[in-house]
């Protein structure tokens, strides 16, 4: 990055939230740069780059806008100029957008060895002309519905999440060229974004629908006696936050969401990316129609805009890409073994998503058709397209089971897809609470209550990511197994939270925001403090996903000046600065981006040696901490403390897929010493795990 952002209006040091998260979306740019890595895979890593982007702007972005619309009020909330910030953000993005454009040509260079070209309108032969024309004409001109625009009118409303094409067409008139505007929707949602030609040999040659479209404008016009045309594509990114009217007594609350949502496409635009070669004209119009002003971000880029859909490119013949390796049997549920009897056995830590999601599926299965269960309960966040666990759960209502859903419905950008699964869980007298008020439920729970010699017996689990088996594919999460008899009566205890005027009962085990959280965080670290300040050994190790929670971090640089050894895994913001003199001479940190997103949360106190093992739902963002329930869960069981420590410390060790943060955000490979091996941490957790799997 071109400089570190460090705040100087606190008295310590911290990084702006918004440039750190920038930050880590450059370590998924370097992804795409990595030769290393297959072409396949770096390709998929630029479409999760601009995807990324673009939630930053509909989310991070959009905030610091109306942030500066506030004015000092906005200064005072953000605790610095939302204006500058605005500006540093815009630098920052202008300098990413010219290395994304280089890695680009870069790729297409790489493909083109491979014998595999994108091409574009101008570099088709007469058979791959002919097939464009004839899949125009079959798929996709009766899905073109034109929009004619003109300075003197308001412009339509530009969708988010759309990719258009504005034609700038020409028709004589009393022997003057007479031109016209149109805006063009490229119907990339009900067709591929990548089309096969014919090709000749071993080459393979890609087309994108854009081409395609701007091919068929002459027939899309052919009634309008237009002679020439030229098209560029944009798009708009929106403010995405929901304005939910709470004013509104007679609608439900999933209605009043569902409303909102559909609203979402009417957010303030934030964020116009377009074509550089676009007609100065047309451009001027869109930018006053649409009334940017001098904090929004207008970006002059290439010929194409939405590369998030690379993420789905093509799988093609020659083109290199990641094997994933087949998920491992848990050792103690093996193929045929009764789940609840391995459950009560022992405590059991599932490691997505190297472990099978199955496990998961069969017990709820089991407790679906199991005569002795008597209820289930879960919390859902975010919920797979096609759901076994809702299809488990729906079956166990069948089978007359009780069913408690807790769903919640704010899930930022899975708002529809959790409104469907809602109803569909309600026509199948399903119970559907949607989380708490003023409070996401963002906590991963199931429990189970069987009877059992005429007594209730608990089974649950508790995880550090979504109940969803599509994620636990490509998400690295912990998932807990447990009968522990107190922590899942504390469970319980919870779930009647949820259902019962929100009546909170304080836990001896499990640490639940927002009322405990940033208070057993604190404690927590003031006792390594202790223990350092006694001369004694004093370490913290934590794998988070974000870490700016300003409290916490301040905590954190006490701990390193008493001699606490602190070391953090962190993927995504992380606001805290390592390594600077009288603060954190003892905080290492790294980051790791590779195949599978690293998504596990799980903490170790080192506690006089005794090892206090948490794993948690949260990380250590303000929001998570006293905004949301989040549910942080002791791990008891000896080896699997250890297990959550040898996994920690490869992950230490990575020499391959690891960056190094410290104080200049420079997101530096750890480089391998000279004789030692080469070790991706990935590969050697998944190595761990079976290495384990055949000691059992």
């Amino acid at each position: 990055m071109a400089r570190p952002y460090i705040i100087k209006k606190r008295d310590y040091p911290f990084f702006n939230k918004e440039m750190s998260w920038l930050s880590f979306n450059a370590r998924v740019l370097q992804e795409a740069e990595d030769k290393r890595n297959p072409l396949g895979e770096r390709i998929k890593f630029m479409g999760i780059y601009s995807s990324n982007l673009d939630e930053f702007f509909r989310v991070r972005v959009a905030m610091t806008r109306r942030m500066c619309q506030m004015g000092k009020e906005g200064a005072l909330m953000l605790r610095e100029d939302p204006s500058e910030a605005m500006i540093n953000i815009q630098k920052e993005v202008e300098i990413q957008r010219a290395r994304f454009n280089d890695v680009l040509k870069a790729l297409y260079r790489e493909l083109a060895e491979h014998q595999i070209k994108l091409l574009d309108d101008t570099h088709l032969n007469d058979e791959q002309i002919e097939f464009v024309k004839e899949y125009f004409e079959t798929e996709v001109r009766h899905k073109i519905f034109p929009i004619m625009v003109d300075t003197r009118y308001k412009l339509p409303d530009l969708k988010d999440k759309t990719l258009y094409l504005a034609v700038e067409m020409k028709k004589k008139v009393r022997n003057e060229d007479k031109i016209r505007f149109s805006i063009v929707e490229i119907p990339t949602k009900i067709l591929p974004r990548f089309i096969k030609l014919p090709s000749r040999g071993k080459e393979q040659n890609i087309i994108l629908i854009d081409e395609i479209v701007r091919i068929g404008l002459p027939s899309i016009f052919r009634d309008s006696h237009f002679h020439s045309f030229q098209a560029w594509n944009f798009k708009v990114v929106r403010d995405a936050e929901l304005d939910i009217d709470d004013d509104d007594i007679s609608l439900s609350y999933m209605n009043k969401v569902n409303q909102s949502v559909q609203k979402r496409h009417l957010g303030a635009p934030i964020w116009f990316l377009y074509d550089s070669a676009m007609s100065q004209n047309l451009l001027d119009m869109f930018l006053k129609k649409m009334k940017f002003k001098k904090y929004d971000t207008v970006t002059a880029g290439g010929r194409y805009h939405y590369f998030s859909d690379f993420i789905r490119f093509p799988k093609l013949t020659g083109l290199p890409c990641c094997n994933s390796h087949p998920p491992i049997e848990h050792r103690h549920f093996p193929k045929g073994v009764r789940i609840f009897p391995a459950i009560k056995a022992k405590d059991t830590l599932l490691y997505f998503p190297y472990h099978s999601f199955d496990t998961v599926i069969d017990l709820l299965r089991e407790a679906s058709i199991d005569p002795h269960v008597e209820s289930i309960k879960v919390t859902l966040y975010r919920v797979a397209n096609f759901s076994s666990v809702v299809n488990a759960l729906i079956n166990a209502r069948k089978n007359r089971k009780e069913v408690l859903v807790i769903l919640e419905l704010q899930a930022r950008f899975d708002e529809e897809n959790n409104i469907y699964w809602a109803n569909i869980l309600k026509e199948n007298d399903v119970k559907v609470i949607f989380g708490v008020e003023g409070l996401k439920v963002h906590s991963k729970l199931l429990l189970i209550n069987r009877r059992e010699k005429g007594k209730t017996v608990r089974y649950g689990g508790i995880g550090t990511g979504n109940l969803n088996e599509d994620t636990a594919r490509l998400y690295t999460d912990c998932f807990l197994m447990t009968a522990h008899k107190e922590i899942l009566e504390e469970v319980d205890a919870l779930f009647d939270f949820f259902e019962n005027n929100y009546r909170h009962r304080r836990s001896k085990h499990l640490i639940i925001s927002p009322y405990g959280l940033r208070s057993g965080i604190m404690d927590m670290i003031d006792r390594e403090i202790d223990f350092a300040r006694k001369g004694e050994r004093a370490s913290i190790r934590m794998k988070l996903n974000n870490l700016s929670d300003e409290g916490i971090i301040q905590k954190l640089y006490e701990a390193s000046q008493a001699g606490v050894k602190i070391r953090i895994i962190v993927r995504g913001r992380f606001s805290l600065v390592p390594g600077v003199e009288g603060f954190s001479e003892n905080i290492k940190a790294i980051s790791i981006l590779d195949q599978y997103l690293e998504h596990a949360r799980f903490f170790i106190f080192r506690n006089g040696g005794d090892n206090c093992c948490y794993i948690t739902s949260a990380d250590w963002l303000g929001r998570n901490i006293d905004r949301r329930v989040e549910v942080t869960c002791p791990v008891y069981r000896k080896s699997l403390k250890n297990e959550l420590k040898s996994i920690f410390d490869i992950q230490w060790s990575d020499n391959r897929k690891a960056r190094i943060l410290d104080k200049d955000l420079k997101n530096e490979y750890i480089q391998p010493q000279e004789g030692d091996p080469e070790i991706r941490s990935q590969e050697e957790v998944y190595q761990y795990l079976i290495q384990r799997t055949a000691r059992s």
